[in-house]
């Protein structure tokens, strides 16, 4: 039995007291998916057997098969006539709900949106999507959507960004990020074990930023912090640190950028940012990392325009891929060839694949589009080649994310491509897209998919938004 409660505790190990908080809900991980597990909901029907149901707004339209909807609801009391047939007969009900409650029809689930919560366009294309759920943001939710882009889950946060699901039924995000890099010591990010309480997880001695969060097998995190470093001359910069952070909140490993990327010879653009009303030139921006299975890092470096593979042992820089032709440490760089949009610039989301690097270029300051692109690279010949692409509308000015799938579709986070309002789009092995979602007046730092196992959906249903 596991309980899921309406507070988080900071304390990275500790357990949640049920006696200390306000609510919780009790429910066993193994129960159907059906069963009615959450606190916060209306049930009505229990003879089975239903074919038709109907809620004024539901989306999407009824199937016997789909078990999960929602209506928009305004602040306080909400009434619907619900309708609804089932082996007994047709029925009509007035029933009454509040936003974040959800009404169960005999194991059918029509979750109340608050009034603030974005709206939601879907438009599936052929075989549309395959199973699995969708875990994306607006400014102040971090959501799970099925497959047919419907909310099973949401969490509230000041300024949210980055959700993901790294392990079995433990969703991850920063509630409260805070400017272009961390600049607030109290961003955090969360780690929401479904039924079974929350860890919180910071950077040491510097702030936490909000663009990536791995969690490893062990339970050490690895994260980035942005140190505010004075530099000849009187500048301030933002210093890229990566930290690896064990399961009590000590660091174990750090790594900075200025020890091992030069900044006149590899920052292609910068930016300023206030940090205490201080101006501090953002010269890496680094936004992504990855791990391999030895404890190897790909790092992207956004304002470098170039990924960077690090020596886990050592720190040092084995090959760069893009930017400047000058890398650290005595690696390797790595060219682009073969390439229909010259190059990658300014990217997001840079991954470790079988062939060599995925990742999102926003393609920012040069002609062309945004993308999804993969790379395969030859470390003998120093050379990277697109063998797989799927071009957007136009660049896109910051943020997205590119996931390629197990089952051959990729997921592409567009981050923000003017005049085109798609949040993320699915496409098939073959190219084709399959799905594009969008939630309206947002823009979401990345849209991520896992498998329909990682995450259980009743436990998903019994836990929206308690944390």
């Amino acid at each position: 039995m596991l309980c899921a409660c309406g507070q988080s505790t900071s304390s990275p190990d500790a357990a949640v007291d049920a006696a200390s908080v306000e609510a919780c809900v009790c429910v066993d991980a193994s129960a159907d998916a059906d069963a009615g597990l959450d606190a916060n909901a209306i049930f009505i029907g229990d003879a089975g057997g239903v074919t038709s149901l109907d809620v004024p707004g539901m989306t999407p339209a009824f199937s016997s098969d789909v078990h999960d909807y929602a209506v928009r609801c305004v602040a306080g009391a909400n009434v619907f006539q619900v309708s609804f047939t089932d082996s007994s007969g047709t029925h009509a009900e007035s029933v009454t709900l509040v936003p974040d409650e959800a009404l169960v029809v005999d194991g059918y689930w029509v979750r109340c949106l608050p009034p603030d919560f974005p709206k939601i366009t879907v438009a599936a294309h052929g075989a549309g999507p395959t199973p699995g759920w969708f875990l994306t943001n607006s400014d102040t939710y971090a959501i799970v959507l099925d497959e047919r882009a419907t909310p099973v889950w949401y969490a509230r946060g000041s300024m949210v960004v980055d959700a993901d699901s790294q392990s079995q039924n433990v969703i991850s995000l920063c509630p409260n990020a805070s400017g272009g890099f961390g600049t607030d010591p109290a961003t955090r990010f969360d780690l929401h074990t479904l039924g079974g309480g929350a860890r919180s997880v910071q950077a040491v001695t510097t702030p936490t930023d909000a663009h990536e969060l791995r969690v490893l097998g062990n339970g050490d995190a690895v994260l980035l912090t942005f140190p505010v470093v004075l530099v000849d001359g009187g500048t301030r910069i933002g210093d890229c640190e990566i930290q690896r952070i064990d399961s009590q909140g000590k660091l174990v490993w750090s790594w900075d950028a200025l020890a091992h990327v030069d900044v006149g010879k590899e920052s292609v653009t910068q930016q300023v940012t206030k940090v205490n009303g201080i101006d501090v030139l953002d010269v890496f921006h680094c936004n992504s990392i990855d791990l391999d299975s030895s404890g190897n890092l790909l790092l992207s470096m956004r304002h470098t325009s170039a990924v960077y593979f690090i020596d886990g042992a050592t720190g040092a820089i084995q090959w760069k891929l893009g930017g400047t032709s000058y890398v650290g440490d005595g690696g390797a760089h790595i060219s682009v060839v073969n390439d229909s949009e010259g190059t990658f610039s300014l990217q997001h989301d840079a991954r470790l694949s079988a062939s060599g690097v995925t990742m999102f270029d926003d393609h920012g300051g040069s002609a062309g589009v945004a993308r999804g692109v993969e790379y395969a690279i030859n470390l003998g010949n120093k050379t990277a080649t697109p063998i797989f692409q799927y071009l957007g509308t136009g660049q896109s000015l910051f943020q997205g994310s590119f996931r390629r799938q197990a089952d051959g579709h990729s997921v592409i986070g567009w981050g923000h491509v003017a005049k085109d309002p798609r949040t993320f789009t699915e496409i098939d092995a073959q190219g084709s897209d399959v799905l594009d979602v969008t939630l309206t007046a947002t823009i979401a730092y990345r849209a991520v998919k896992v498998p329909p196992a990682q995450l259980d959906v009743a436990l998903l249903r019994a836990t929206t938004a308690l944390f």
